[in-house]
């Protein structure tokens, strides 16, 4: 009895933590994007990463940890996760990427080689900035700490609101 009692407070206890730790997923998936998008049009952020990267686990635990870059992720852009080595087929911007193997177990992601065309370095983990017609603004190949990525993100966002200010004025004018 008193043992079932003790069970019980200790799962009550503990029920709000585990709720606590499942709330710092940010990331959306492809196939939620579309939707999402034609609701409520903002930036794309989507970051490359393999299962192998050392850099990629520290960058996404970074990210999880930041409070402050988990809260701009979740508002004012979506935010993506892309497995460099994912082998099931993506729809993106009403085109399909598949995964293109270069040997016996490895190789790459259509969508990794179409985001980075034109990169001449290609590094894990890879940012890519894009606007809401998956246009990319921006691309970054390496390890960012949460508080760049968070001031990068920031400049964007206000770069973008300036540059749509403006658009609007000059249809005004």
């Amino acid at each position: 009895m008193i043992s079932t009692k003790l069970c019980c407070c200790l799962l009550l206890g503990l029920l709000p933590f585990m709720g606590f730790a499942q709330k710092n997923e940010v990331a959306i998936s492809f196939g939620a994007l579309p939707d999402s998008l034609a609701k409520h049009p903002k930036p794309i952020l989507i970051n490359v990463y393999t299962d192998w990267c050392t850099y990629c686990s520290m960058q996404e635990n970074g990210v999880k940890k930041s409070g402050e870059l988990s809260s701009l992720l979740g508002k004012d852009v979506y935010y993506l996760r892309l497995n460099a080595g994912h082998k099931e087929t993506i729809s993106f911007n009403h085109e399909q990427y598949h995964f293109q193997p270069n040997g016996p177990s490895t190789g790459i992601h259509e969508l990794v080689l179409a985001l980075g065309k034109g990169n001449k370095e290609m590094a894990y983990p890879m940012w890519f900035i894009l606007d809401a017609n998956y246009k990319v603004q921006y691309s970054f190949s390496g390890y960012l700490r949460p508080k760049d990525l968070n001031a990068l993100l920031l400049a964007y966002l206000k770069e973008e609101k300036t540059r749509s200010s403006d658009q609007v004025s000059e249809g005004i004018n």
